[in-house]
């Protein structure tokens, strides 16, 4: 697909992203030979906000693609211990071998790592929702997101996009560039295009075999994305016979003449999807919904913050030299944006001297992301438009 300004300028999350990956173990929730286990119910505070049930995680490979799957866990998962996600594994070797000390924080996960399976009761099979991550991202990016909609009832399925992957885009920091260096996911096609129609097969597989099987309702089911995860977004929206039944784009302005319910949720802060874009773009989408959290930036959808990426820069990078001026300096710039204690870039000075606390921004991405679902897949709830957060405008 055409390389769209936004995606473009997205390209300088390539270095901020330094995001990375799953846990050693890449099994499925092991079967039981035990009988099989009762039905659990969904009991689910009324605010789409708040927290539900457990929430599992595990990762499967299928056509190439590795896939991380967040899904409702049984109560028995609370007293398990969360995960430390880590991103360390997406860090490329040939990096590692410049910089053998380079490292990344874990970060809280919510979820238990290969947890058994939340069994749904008959006929409340739950709604999946595929996620695709921006430039310089990678699968497991937006964890606070994947986990609350988990808890909610939701099963969410993401995969890493060769060609725009941390792993792909960190090698090109270097000059000369080290072997691994990928930039085709910005100078060609969107490799989601080919990815995501992949993920919704296994999605319609997993849905009569695997740990998900009967659990699952593969014709409910919904597409969101980060940043440039919004251009699968856009090229399903514009393609027709889209298997969605609803888009959700945070920090994106996709172009999607599809009638099917779209959300575009932005920062009025974000340099890259900023206000005006948005609006643009949610003129033009048949059934829009346009949420913009005040004060956020471009990371405030994501939990890039967590691995203080300004620190890695200045630590490993600024020092070498070898590195490629222009992305360190954009690594620098944009590492930080939305995150606690940055300030906005110049030219907004409708926006306060720092961007609005993730610990404010994190539930209102909870609340509405979740109302947007339950009205498009579930038809309940109180939908976008009953919104409670102050400093967030609902068009």
């Amino acid at each position: 697909m055409r390389a769209t300004p936004l995606a473009l300028a997205c390209l300088s999350l390539l270095a901020s992203c330094t995001a990375g990956g799953a846990g050693d173990d890449d099994s499925a929730p092991a079967d039981d030979d035990s009988a099989p286990p009762e039905p659990e119910p969904l009991d689910l505070p009324e605010d789409p906000g708040e927290g539900g049930v457990p929430v599992g995680v595990t990762t499967e490979t299928w056509e190439g693609l590795d896939l991380e799957i967040w899904y409702p866990a049984p109560d028995a998962a609370a007293s398990a211990a969360p995960w430390p996600a880590d991103f360390n594994p997406f860090i490329p070797a040939e990096v590692l071998e410049l910089i053998p000390d380079l490292s990344l924080p874990p970060v809280d996960s919510r979820a238990v790592r290969d947890a058994p399976l939340r069994v749904p009761v008959p006929g409340e099979e739950y709604p999946v929702v595929v996620f695709s991550h921006g430039f310089g991202g990678v699968r497991i990016q937006s964890l606070d997101y994947a986990a609350h909609l988990a808890s909610r009832g939701y099963v969410v399925v993401a995969t890493d996009h060769r060609g725009r992957s941390m792993t792909d885009l960190l090698p090109c920091l270097f000059v000369p560039a080290l072997p691994g260096c990928d930039l085709s996911g910005m100078l060609g096609e969107d490799p989601a295009v080919d990815d995501v129609p992949l993920v919704v097969d296994w999605i319609r597989a997993a849905a009569s075999e695997g740990f998900l099987a009967g659990a699952i309702d593969p014709e409910r089911l919904a597409l969101s994305g980060h940043s440039a995860g919004g251009g699968v977004i856009e090229w399903y929206g514009q393609h027709g016979e889209s298997p969605f039944a609803a888009y959700l784009g945070m920090a994106t302005a996709p172009a999607v003449t599809e009638t099917v319910p779209a959300m575009l949720l932005g920062g009025t802060c974000d340099p890259f999807a900023t206000p005006e874009t948005l609006a643009s773009a949610a003129a033009e989408i048949p059934e829009p919904d346009l949420v913009l959290v005040h004060g956020a930036g471009h990371l405030a959808f994501s939990d890039y913050c967590a691995l203080e990426l300004d620190v890695l820069a200045e630590t490993w990078l600024l020092p070498r030299d070898d590195v490629n001026p222009l992305l360190v300096d954009q690594l620098l710039a944009l590492a930080t944006d939305g995150c606690d204690g940055a300030a906005p870039p110049p030219g907004f000075e409708d926006c306060p001297e720092s961007y609005r606390p993730l610990a404010e921004s994190f539930p209102i991405v909870r609340h509405y992301t979740t109302a947007f679902l339950d009205e498009h897949l579930r038809g309940t709830g109180p939908g976008v438009a009953g919104g409670v957060y102050d400093g967030v405008t609902v068009e």
